[in-house]
């Protein structure tokens, strides 16, 4: 059987015969568009859509199947707007914590539950934890916080993250290890100052005065590729072939930067559709 989802976003592209302007429609990611139509077209074993330069155009069975589907689902559609009223989720994240760890189980979420809105707000870890407790915030995603939380918000381990010097593969670091005495020697470039990465090589390195330099994650790939510098990062939060595009190494270290937990973090007000995204993220991350 095909999910209802499945024929709802074929009608929605089919409408707008452009990927992007069904995604907007749908609030759902190009990619996760994409890959759903792939979806139906591997279970009904034709193809719906060909490319054009400007979105895509239906092939004749794919408008075969939509004049079957036009109707059913815009009648669907109305009866799912009158008894199932939007409910939103204020999620507390930072950028790369939800598009590169959270992406995938958001998407999916979006498309099981259409009616419900994803707020994602990034903030500083602080702030969130001040809105989470005074229920600004539904839940958080997060490198596990070591200061003092509220007794009133809950913690649920997912995983582990790992935080790493990188240098160019021409640097001699490639080769030489980075010590506590020689750090002090060098310039690295490293995320927005409130990252808990940054507060952590400050907490591992104190009495040193480190030259830090924040910037973006592309930003520290480019100057770690050039050897003039070192650079900081949580190696989850970027692609694996970036290693090999920009040359680059993990630097051998000292410094015990090691595994950092994260999870997710909740005040005490639960609801249905917050509940139901908690338990799809806890089995997406205990696959």
């Amino acid at each position: 059987m095909i999910d209802f989802e499945l024929y709802r976003i074929f009608v929605a592209v089919a409408e707008e015969e452009n990927i992007t302007k069904a995604s907007d429609k749908l609030n759902i990611s190009q990619p996760a568009i994409t890959k759903q139509i792939k979806n139906l077209e591997n279970q009904l074993s034709v193809k719906l859509f060909e490319r054009k330069n400007k979105g895509v155009a239906l092939t004749q069975y794919g408008k075969d199947l939509y004049e079957k589907l036009r109707n059913p689902i815009e009648e669907l559609n109305i009866i799912d707007g009158q008894i199932g009223k939007e409910r939103c989720i204020n999620i507390g994240t930072h950028n790369h914590m939800g598009s590169c760890i959270f992406g995938d189980v958001i998407n999916h979420y979006c498309l099981k539950y259409p009616n419900v809105n994803l707020n994602l707000i990034c903030e500083e870890t602080p702030e969130m934890m001040r809105k989470l407790k005074n229920k600004e915030l539904d839940i958080v995603f997060s490198k596990k916080d070591n200061t003092d939380i509220d007794d009133s918000i809950q913690y649920i381990k997912l995983g582990y993250l790992h935080d790493v010097i990188i240098a160019s593969n021409e640097s001699i670091f490639a080769v030489q290890k980075l010590t506590l005495e020689n750090i002090e020697d060098q310039i690295i470039y490293v995320p927005r100052k409130y990252a808990q990465s940054v507060y952590r090589i400050k907490e591992l390195t104190a009495g040193k005065k480190l030259k830090l330099k924040n910037s973006s994650y592309k930003t520290i790939l480019e100057l770690a590729s050039s050897g003039k510098a070192l650079g900081l990062i949580t190696r989850e939060y970027i692609e694996k072939n970036d290693y090999e595009k920009f040359n680059l190494v993990e630097v051998k270290t000292s410094i015990e930067l090691g595994k950092v937990e994260f999870g997710i973090y909740m005040n005490s007000t639960k609801f249905k559709e917050l509940n139901n995204l908690i338990k799809l993220i806890e089995e997406y991350f205990s696959k």
